[in-house]
């Protein structure tokens, strides 16, 4: 009778189950493996992004700074020619037309300089 019992008691669960769209164990491998493949996918998309993102930053932050170090070259090559301008001041007529043509060609090299280095590093 007791066994009897628990048969019945089984296949009621197993009908219930049933009735209740419960799924197989198949199915429910075959779910959970689906899921696992689609958890996988959109993780690896979203790595993707993100990396993507990271190299975005990066060539931004690589620019920024090669912008900075073009001006930090320029306004101290521009500092360097105004001291070298008024030390022309105290020569004589040609040899401070002479200094001050140098001046300015050592200022146009430092800035072209600068800007090379520049447009290499972005």
């Amino acid at each position: 009778m007791r066994s009897t019992t628990t048969l019945l008691a089984a296949v009621f669960v197993a009908a219930t189950a049933v009735a209740c769209g419960n799924e197989t164990r198949q199915e429910t491998r075959e779910d959970v493996a689906a899921a696992r493949s689609e958890a996988a996918r959109d993780l690896g998309e979203v790595r993707q992004d993100a990396a993507e993102e990271s190299a975005g930053d990066r060539y931004q932050a690589a620019i920024a700074a090669a912008n900075r170090a073009y001006e930090v070259a320029t306004t101290k090559a521009d500092g360097e020619y105004k001291v070298a301008i008024e030390r022309c001041e105290a020569l004589a007529s040609d040899a401070q037309d002479q200094c001050k043509e140098a001046a300015a060609a050592v200022l146009e090299s430092a800035k072209r300089d600068a800007a090379a280095t520049r447009d290499r590093s972005s």
